[in-house]
């Protein structure tokens, strides 16, 4: 017997019916879809430092969804730039809570070096307290003087990071890399040649727990690669680099799950009644 025929049927017939026999509709998706692509857009972005606002790249960077009741969950990442560089993404994703009572979660996080100065159409709660520090990649080798050789090195130097994640009974999950970049972008700035954004996604979905920021930034000794590391996720993250430990991000009194001390992070639940949705076949 053909053994990929053989797993397939093994998963037809594992597959969970309280799983299944909810999936939404592509018609209610890409209602959904439509509105993250509003609430994206609602928001006004500004660096400190700077009179003009953050452009918002006007399509979703990423869409992912987990199968589950009440129609699973899903959502779209959206990134902000200055100067073609990434200076915040967010995740705005649909939750159905415990009894169907569906919230859109807003995600947020501030890529910036600068403090953002940011508002949304419905709150100004999110406030960066900080920006966000570039760290020189270890043992990086020097950015290549080609934009084509810098991806390259990009995507070779992503695959070094590994993340995990531990939940409050211990429970360790191994993150996965995507293998490309969720976002990838050549800047009009001087002080930065390019970057590139990539996701580290949970095993039981793909939705985005760990965001790497790799960028070739010209220093005063000359081109090197930084990276920047975004909590996305209410568990404790860790993420190592060549085996040795680089990064993590615990909750604690100073970092609950709703936001981290310095407010580069911040998430909330906001109400959603699916009823507005503009043509979702339930």
């Amino acid at each position: 017997m053909n053994s990929a025929w053989l797993l397939a049927v093994m998963c037809l017939f594992a597959a969970d019916p309280a799983q299944t026999s909810d999936e939404p509709s592509a018609a209610f998706r890409a209602s959904w879809r439509t509105v993250f692509d509003g609430v994206a857009a609602e928001y006004k972005l500004q660096r400190e430092d700077d009179k003009e606002p953050l452009q918002l790249v006007d399509r979703a960077t990423y869409t992912w969804a987990r199968s589950g009741p009440h129609k699973g969950t899903y959502g779209s990442v959206y990134v902000w730039t200055k100067q073609g560089n990434v200076e915040s993404v967010a995740c705005f994703w649909r939750n159905p809570g415990a009894a169907g009572r569906v919230s859109i979660v807003h995600e947020l996080h501030s890529l910036s070096p600068v403090v953002l100065n940011t508002q949304w159409n419905q709150s100004d709660s999110w406030k960066p307290k900080e920006g966000v520090k570039r760290q020189r990649v270890p043992d990086a080798p020097v950015p290549a003087a080609m934009a084509a050789g810098r991806k390259q090195q990009m995507r070779m130097l992503s695959r070094d990071f590994a993340a995990h994640s531990v939940g409050s009974a211990g429970d360790r999950t191994e993150l996965r890399l995507l293998p490309q970049p969720l976002y990838q972008y050549h800047s009009a700035n001087p002080d930065v040649l390019d970057g590139g954004l990539f996701a580290f996604v949970c095993s039981v979905g793909t939705d985005p727990e760990i965001f790497l920021q790799l960028e070739a930034l010209n220093t005063a000794n000359g081109p090197q690669w930084h990276y920047t590391l975004a909590r996305f996720s209410h568990m404790d993250l860790f993420v190592s680099y060549k085996d040795k430990e680089l990064w993590q991000a615990i909750r604690d009194a100073e970092n609950p799950i709703s936001r981290n001390a310095n407010h580069t992070y911040w998430v909330f639940h906001q109400p959603f009644d699916e009823a507005n949705l503009e043509s979702p076949n339930k």
